[in-house]
């Protein structure tokens, strides 16, 4: 099918648990309608999520996309070779993949996360002092996802045991003071180095400006972890959380970004096919009754 007048330059940008996926079931089949009709006018749709590389790689075949994505929270970049008429820096091979890496390396994240925890006087329990079990447990993903989800490259998803608000912001000051990130997910802390969601989105779209490309971009994210991903797109759009109100902070932040009618991937649809048909979508402010 040919790209319509509004779609033709469109890439959308979309977190995935709690906005392209259920945050307790991680279905995404409410998404169909919208799924379909991008796949069909030709819109590249790219993953920007805390999930791992192998997580976002089982994914992205089921939901029928074959273009980049963002994974832990944009400290891999990968992008299928050929994507672009060039390598962008600092890409490796990987198989018929390019990945780009940026921030720290897991290793050093954990032993950090141990010394953060000490110097602001709090208990942590991060991925890697987890069984592959216990991250099952406390994620709802089945054991082989679990495994996968375990497999990091750049970002220590973690809990505050006790003392969770206090402990939160000791803690991510600490980490400021190492040039190291704390941010928040649906679930997890995470630790990550000085990268985020938003850079990665910014990287992509100057590949795709350098390659000769004309782009509008659509960013979708429910969570705090998505602020940058929705601070560097055209048209930010804020997915509610289960209860049906917007993550305070993006509230905050983004009163005036536009807000999809319903939590996870049946707001998702809604939210895109209204972006596909032209229509607008209230106000954050106004679609959460002014609540900050």
């Amino acid at each position: 099918m040919t790209k319509t007048g509004r779609s033709r330059n469109l890439v959308v940008f979309t977190d995935l648990d709690g906005s392209l996926l259920d945050e307790r079931t991680y279905a995404w089949a409410p998404a169909r309608e919208a799924l379909e009709r991008l796949r069909a006018e030709g819109v590249p749709v790219v993953p920007c999520s805390s999930k791992t590389r192998e997580e976002i790689d089982a994914l992205v075949g089921e939901l029928g996309l074959g273009g980049p994505f963002v994974a832990e929270n944009g400290a891999v970049i990968v992008m299928p070779a050929g994507h672009l008429p060039f390598e962008p820096p600092g890409a490796r091979r990987a198989g018929d993949r390019l990945v780009v890496t940026a921030g720290v390396s897991r290793d050093r994240l954990v032993r950090s996360l141990a010394e953060l925890a000490a110097e602001a006087g709090v208990r942590v329990l991060g991925f890697a002092g987890m069984s592959e079990g216990e991250i099952a447990r406390r994620t709802g993903l089945d054991p082989a996802a679990a495994a996968r989800a375990n497999r990091r490259e750049g970002d220590e998803p973690f809990l505050i045991l006790d003392e969770p608000e206090a402990g939160r912001q000791a803690i991510r000051r600490a980490a400021a003071g190492r040039g190291l990130r704390v941010t928040a997910g649906g679930r997890f802390l995470h630790l990550t180095g000085d990268v985020d969601k938003g850079r990665a989105v910014q990287n992509l779209v100057a590949w795709y400006r350098q390659a000769g490309r004309t782009v509008s971009t659509v960013g979708l994210g429910d969570a705090a972890n998505d602020l940058p991903l929705l601070g560097a797109v055209d048209r930010p759009i804020v997915i509610p959380r289960a209860d049906g109100a917007p993550d305070p902070l993006l509230a905050r932040a983004m009163p005036h970004a536009e807000q999809a009618p319903r939590p996870g991937p049946a707001g998702w649809n809604e939210a895109m096919l209204a972006v596909l048909n032209g229509d607008r979508l209230p106000a954050v402010e106004a679609a959460s009754g002014g609540r900050r």
